[in-house]
C-alpha cells in the first residue's frame, strides 16, 4: 500500500480518521495525502474570520498537521491537496489522479451529516472510487490496538475478493480474523457454497500464519447480523465487500452498504466490486 488518502475538513471527526490513517500508513510503510475541499460545511469548521484569505489558513493548519503527524511516517511522505467542488467527486478524482491506494473518512455521526451521508458523500466516493474506503466514527480512538477483524463470508462470486487486504491487515497488525459465514438462504446449493468459500477462506489465512475463528451465522438477518457479530467479539474492524446500484448515471450502495457505514460502532473497511464476474474466481 503506497499512499493514503485522507478526507480532511478539519472537524474532530475527520482529525481522528488522520490519525487512525497514520497508523496504518505506519505499519504498511505507506505516504499519506491530505485532501481539503472547499464547500459550505467545510468552510463552516474553519471558523474563519472575516476578510482572513481561506487558502492561506487551510495551508496553515496543513502545515500543522504535518509537523504533528508526519514524524510518525518513519521517512514515508506526507502532503496535502485543496480543491474546490463537489466533496465526494473531488475526493474520487484526487484518488485516481494520484492511483491512492486506500480512501480515510470520518464519520461525523450527528443526526443532520447522517442524511448528508446516506444521501451523497460517503455513499458516492464508496460506491465510485477504485480503492478501499476506510469509514471511522468519531468515537473510534487510537487506544484500541487493532486485534479482531470480522470478514463476512456469503454466496456471492466476489464475496473472497477483499481476503487479501484483509490477510494484509492481519499480518501487520497480529490480528485475530472471524470468518463470518452468511446463510443469506435456505437453498441447499448456496449454503454448500457459503461452507466451500468459509474452508478456503480459513485455509487460506491459516496458510499466510493469520489466527481464525470460524462462525456461521445460520439466522440472517442482513447487516445487523454483521454488526451485531462484530460488536459481541469486540470487533476492531469489519471488512466487506460492498454492493452498488445503478441510478441515472451514477452508482450508489446498496441497502447493506448503507447500514454497515451508518449503523456501525466500529470502523468500515468497503471494497465496491466493480467488474462483472463471469467465473469461479480463486483467493
Amino acid at each position: 500500500m503506497n499512499e493514503i488518502l485522507v478526507a480532511v475538513d478539519f472537524s474532530d471527526s475527520s482529525i481522528n480518521a488522520l490519525e487512525h490513517a497514520v497508523g496504518v500508513a505506519e505499519k504498511f510503510k505507506s505516504n499519506i495525502l491530505m485532501v481539503w475541499v472547499e464547500s459550505k460545511s467545510s468552510l463552516r469548521y474553519l471558523k474563519i474570520n472575516k476578510g482572513e484569505d481561506v487558502k492561506e489558513n487551510v495551508s496553515a493548519r496543513f502545515e500543522e498537521l504535518i509537523t504533528k503527524y508526519k514524524p510518525q511516517l518513519n521517512g514515508m511522505d506526507m502532503e496535502y491537496r485543496c480543491r474546490k467542488g463537489i466533496a465526494y467527486k473531488e475526493i474520487v478524482a484526487v484518488s485516481v489522479e494520484n492511483k491512492v491506494d486506500m480512501i480515510v473518512s470520518g464519520v461525523h455521526g450527528t443526526k443532520g451529516f447522517r442524511r448528508f451521508l446516506m444521501g451523497d458523500t460517503a455513499n458516492h466516493i464508496i460506491a465510485e472510487a477504485k480503492c478501499p474506503v476506510l469509514t471511522i466514527g468519531l468515537h473510534r480512538t487510537l487506544g484500541r490496538a487493532l486485534k479482531d477483524i470480522v470478514l463476512p463470508i456469503d454466496q456471492s462470486l466476489d464475496t473472497r475478493q477483499k481476503v487479501g487486504i484483509a490477510t494484509q491487515f492481519a499480518q501487520l497488525f497480529g490480528a485475530r480474523i472471524h470468518i463470518l459465514g452468511l446463510y443469506m438462504s435456505n437453498v441447499d446449493t448456496l449454503k454448500r457454497r457459503v461452507d466451500e468459500y468459509v474452508k478456503q477462506v480459513d485455509k487460506h489465512l491459516k496458510k499466510n500464519k493469520v489466527e481464525t475463528v470460524v462462525y456461521m451465522e445460520k439466522d440472517y438477518k442482513g447487516a445487523k447480523s454483521i454488526l451485531n457479530y462484530a460488536n459481541r467479539v469486540d470487533a476492531n474492524l469489519i471488512i466487506t465487500m460492498i454492493e452498488t446500484e445503478t441510478r441515472t448515471s451514477d452508482l450508489w450502495l446498496g441497502s447493506q452498504g448503507q447500514q454497515l457505514v451508518n449503523q456501525s460502532t466500529v470502523p468500515v473497511l468497503s471494497i465496491a466490486n466493480k467488474q462483472l464476474i463471469k467465473h469461479r474466481p480463486g483467493l
